[in-house]
């Protein structure tokens, strides 16, 4: 298949559908900038295991990536799509053993949005291509062009790497020393589970002033919960988000727990064993059988500037700066990314090849300091929750 060059105006080319991917396209298509987004999953439904997302200080800048019309359906793929943010919201920390609250961090207008409609309703308007694994990427005199492994190739003035923290296109960027791009690992190990649980210990969780929170404990054991699902009418029914993560295990306990679901849930259920109530229960209820995620060690990349090839490839969201997730900015930070870059597309004039070249490099210049900046924070505050020292000293 022959390259599909822009005739006229500007083309850009994303790799990746999550919520980076998908908002970048947003803004460029609001800006008036031919798009087209590259998904190597087969479909939007190809991965089954689903999600939720915090955004707990992106909150306006969300506005500015979308239309007024997709705007108005934020409500609606949130965990609860009855609940309406409000200024005092906060994320409640407990102690796990005692139920003792921590600490109430303030997190104004925060929301929680179910990944699945999330990612349905930024594609709404989008050329989104499934189906679609970057092989390889070469710049041309006028752009770039993204070869497919299934041996098609398109081309563009701009190549935006969105796609996660195994990026492909940030590995092509540091391929002349891939030891700068590679990603690094912190020692701690993490669970997750979408699960229903006992109606009594749904209506219990319900029932918290919160319905995310955090519960730590001397262990350095790091709890989370939060609701993922409300509607039926059964609590039974309900899902929520489960999440453990411990100082990591040794290597044959690591490979152990990747092989075996059972004896990966025997353990959660263990460490729950100490917990106050409900955050034992919610731990202990997870019904054997479900389906769960596990990583032996957590990992990220602290943002390096990248050579985009005089603004022809550029990064953004968790390719641009890999987070551990203990203070939930991963969507937060790719928010930004899009609403920096819209920014500086309204600067542009004529819509010419030098005005994106410009308003990626401006972007790129804010990308690598707060990328920078935010990963170091975020993997401080992953060592430091795991550490009941530090913790008490905090509070």
């Amino acid at each position: 298949m022959d390259p599909k060059r822009p005739v006229d105006g500007l083309r850009v080319l994303v790799i990746g559908a999550g919520s980076a991917g998908l908002l970048m396209g947003q803004v460029l298509k609001k800006a008036g900038i031919d798009v087209a987004v590259f998904e190597q999953d087969e479909s939007p439904t190809a991965r089954p295991q689903d999600w939720s997302f915090g955004v707990y200080w992106a909150q306006d800048r969300i506005q500015e990536c979308l239309t007024p019309e997709l705007n108005a359906l934020i409500d609606t793929v949130q965990t609860d799509p009855s609940y309406r943010h409000h200024e005092a919201s906060v994320l409640p920390i407990y102690n796990g053993v005692t139920g003792e609250l921590l600490r109430a961090l303030p997190a104004p207008h925060a929301i929680r949005l179910r990944r699945r409609p999330w990612l349905q309703l930024l594609r709404t308007g989008l050329d989104v291509r499934y189906g679609k694994r970057l092989a390889s990427i070469t710049t041309t005199d006028d752009g770039v062009s993204a070869a497919f492994e299934d041996g098609t190739t398109e081309h563009g003035t701009l190549l935006i790497g969105a796609e996660g923290a195994h990026s492909v296109t940030r590995a092509w960027l540091f391929r002349s020393s891939p030891a700068d791009g590679a990603l690094q690992r912190v020692p701690i190990s993490a669970f997750a589970a979408l699960t229903t649980l006992p109606a009594p210990t749904a209506l219990a969780l319900r029932a918290m002033p919160s319905t995310w929170f955090i519960a730590i404990d001397p262990r350095g054991v790091f709890t989370f919960a939060a609701l993922h699902d409300c509607a039926p009418a059964d609590p039974a029914q309900w899902t929520f988000m489960v999440l453990l993560t411990w100082p990591a295990d040794e290597p044959d306990e690591q490979a152990a727990l990747a092989r075996d679901s059972d004896r990966l849930l025997d353990k959660m259920r263990a460490m729950a064993e100490p917990l106050a109530f409900p955050f034992d229960a919610m731990v202990r209820g997870i019904p054997r059988g479900t389906k769960s995620w596990y990583t032996d060690q957590m990992n990220y990349w602290l943002t390096k500037p990248w050579d985009g090839r005089g603004g022809r490839v550029t990064l953004a969201g968790d390719a641009a700066h890999a987070l551990t997730f203990h203070r939930g900015q991963g969507l937060g930070n790719a928010i930004t990314d899009a609403a920096e870059l819209q920014t500086h597309l309204r600067a542009m004039k004529a819509h010419t090849r030098e005005e994106l070249t410009r308003a990626v490099a401006k972007y790129e210049r804010e990308v690598w300091q707060r990328g920078r900046d935010v990963v170091a924070q975020n993997r401080e505050n992953t060592l430091a929750l795991h550490d009941w020292a530090q913790v008490t000293r905090k509070h």
